[in-house]
């Protein structure tokens, strides 16, 4: 069955603003309890230990959705299969608010992160398919920014939650949350399969295993996230353990940092608008390899706390530049598997994130210069995606 709207165009002039909102509640879900974590652990009388379980069957769930949802949506419909694993995400928030124990409650994450991804895979691959091809890099760009923004400011909305009640509101906020993106999704997304069987790839795995653009942005991809969740769980460490910055302060630095990101995130959609998307990654990476190599050299003389802060803002920010221009060069030769190119790519850059912070807790955490190391080493890892990069990468298929 055909869509109702043809690729390429808009179905409502909010359709950027609706998408932002998609992409940002699953992040949600993930952090907006992380304040109520210890008083979790007090009532079902287990240590940190125990309370991170929580967070690791999020992201259990979040792989098992990336592994599936883009291929089901690409041949059921968006539309259709975003709503039912919206639903998941509401359903399973609800019954983490109501779980009596941790067992139920990681049971609940597992299926909280699954139902997770239909946001964040249904935005990118909608840019694809239904905003004209002249917005596509600003939409992308809008929406990285915001999605960028939500580790921050997740937290703050539910620590002020917890001023007024318990853990379980967390994720009955999550809940209301996903209702209010499924209402949102329900009135923007065309209805049917917006590409024709016929016209999709026999094989779509195989095509994008095949594709040089493909694995050079998952390339660039991946060695952003890894970085960045470097920059989330080992910063608390460096700047509040060893530096004795104060919690809140620390939160302050960090907000700004990622604010940072989100402006850089958002002049890159005029950059591609203005100059292509492979020139606009090539003038990016000149500030982000600069500022990777600074960081490894810096970290290396035991800086002191507001020069080591400095070459870290800078170097995040400028990848505010990378991500969403690596986002639209991936998806340009796949308007036909948008979504399927978008989960893929989501999967391995989570599995890839999650091995990069193991290997950083064994080999590199409790010092500065660890720290410092590790994240210029996988920032660095762009230049690999950069040199898979073919010259047409931008061209549609």
């Amino acid at each position: 069955m055909a869509a109702e709207h043809a690729p390429g165009s808009a179905p409502g002039r909010h359709l950027v603003v609706v998408l932002c909102l998609l992409g940002t509640v699953g992040q949600a879900g993930s952090f907006l309890y992380l304040p109520a974590l210890p008083g979790m652990a007090v009532e079902f009388g287990t240590g940190e230990a125990g309370a991170q379980t929580t967070l690791a069957a999020y992201m259990l769930g979040t792989c098992l959705g990336f592994a599936v949802y883009g291929q089901i949506a690409d041949g059921f419909g968006h539309r259709r299969v975003f709503w039912m694993a919206s639903l998941v995400f509401v359903l399973a928030s609800m019954a983490a608010a109501l779980a009596p124990d941790l067992a139920t409650l990681n049971a609940a994450r597992l299926a909280q992160g699954a139902g997770s991804v239909a946001g964040i895979i249904t935005a990118r691959s909608s840019i694809r398919t239904l905003v004209p091809p002249d917005r596509a890099p600003q939409a992308m760009a809008a929406l990285t920014a915001v999605v960028s923004l939500a580790p921050a400011a997740s937290p703050l909305i539910g620590a002020v939650a917890l001023e007024f009640t318990d853990w379980r509101a967390t994720f009955w906020l999550a809940a209301v949350l996903g209702l209010a993106s499924i209402v949102a999704g329900l009135a923007i997304l065309p209805r049917g399969v917006p590409v024709r069987a016929e016209d999709r790839p026999r094989h779509a795995l195989r095509s994008l295993a095949r594709s040089r653009t493909f694995r050079a942005c998952v390339v660039i991809g991946s060695s952003c996230n890894s970085a960045f969740m470097i920059l989330m769980a080992g910063s608390p460490f460096v700047f509040i353990g060893i530096y004795g910055l104060p919690e809140l302060a620390f939160t302050g630095l960090l907000g700004a940092i990622l604010v940072a990101f989100a402006v850089a995130a958002l002049v890159s959609g005029q950059m591609v608008a203005r100059m292509g998307a492979r020139r606009a990654l090539g003038l990016a990476l000149v500030p982000v390899i600069g500022g990777a190599l600074l960081l490894a050299a810096v970290g290396l003389t035991s800086p002191g706390l507001w020069l080591l802060y400095a070459v870290l803002f800078a170097m995040v920010a400028s990848m505010g530049l990378v991500v969403p221009t690596g986002h639209t060069i991936m998806l340009a030769p796949f308007p036909e598997i948008a979504g399927t190119a978008v989960g893929v790519a989501m999967l391995v850059n989570t599995i890839i994130g999650a091995l990069a912070l193991t290997a950083y807790g064994f080999v590199a955490a409790g010092s500065v210069a660890g720290y410092a190391l590790a994240l210029a080493l996988f920032v660095l890892g762009i230049l690999g995606g950069w040199a898979l990069l073919p010259r047409d990468a931008e061209r549609p298929a």
